[in-house]
């Protein structure tokens, strides 16, 4: 009997070392291969970035780079007014050319989204909160995505959408 409850407790402890040594794996701070755990970026070939010439995402240069709350600008530049959400983003990683789609460790929407609305000649400033959405991000080539809507008559939810984005590079 003994025996029975040795074994059973040295495979428990064998199957705890080899989910905590997976659990690693999924961390964005820890991948090597981005094309082993990652999907391909849909956007350029599925959906259109940054189509838009009057609407723009710059990476604020007012504040300091800091890895735990980024600071973005958005630029209206155009006599449209446009909708986004303030929590919803996406971060994808650069890869020998290749742009991956990052895993969220939290869903920003799964509160109460806040629509916000970006006025004609309107600049504002996004700050981003990447450590409780992504985790620590290692050195690498970044990029923002962030959709926008365009509402043509708001009763009949008639709008168009578009994806932009903005780059950035942690060293």
């Amino acid at each position: 009997m003994q025996k029975i409850i040795c074994i059973f407790i040295i495979l428990s402890l064998l199957v705890g070392l080899v989910g905590c040594s997976q659990a690693e794996d999924s961390d964005n701070q820890s991948v090597q291969d981005y094309s082993e755990e990652y999907e391909v970026s849909p956007y350029e070939n599925e959906e259109k970035l940054d189509t838009l010439t009057d609407l723009k995402i710059l990476l604020s240069t007012e504040n300091d780079f800091d890895l735990k709350q980024l600071s973005f600008l958005i630029e209206n530049t155009s006599d449209k007014e446009y909708r986004y959400s303030s929590d919803y983003f996406e971060i994808e990683v650069e890869q020998s050319g290749i742009w991956y789609q990052l895993k969220q460790l939290d869903d920003p929407t799964k509160d109460n989204e806040t629509d916000c609305i970006i006025k004609p000649n309107e600049r504002l400033t996004l700050e981003i909160d990447v450590i409780n959405f992504y985790g620590e991000l290692p050195a690498g080539h970044y990029r923002l995505i962030k959709q926008f809507a365009f509402f043509e008559n708001e009763r009949d939810w008639d709008y168009d959408t578009y994806n932009l984005s903005c780059e950035f590079t942690i060293r």
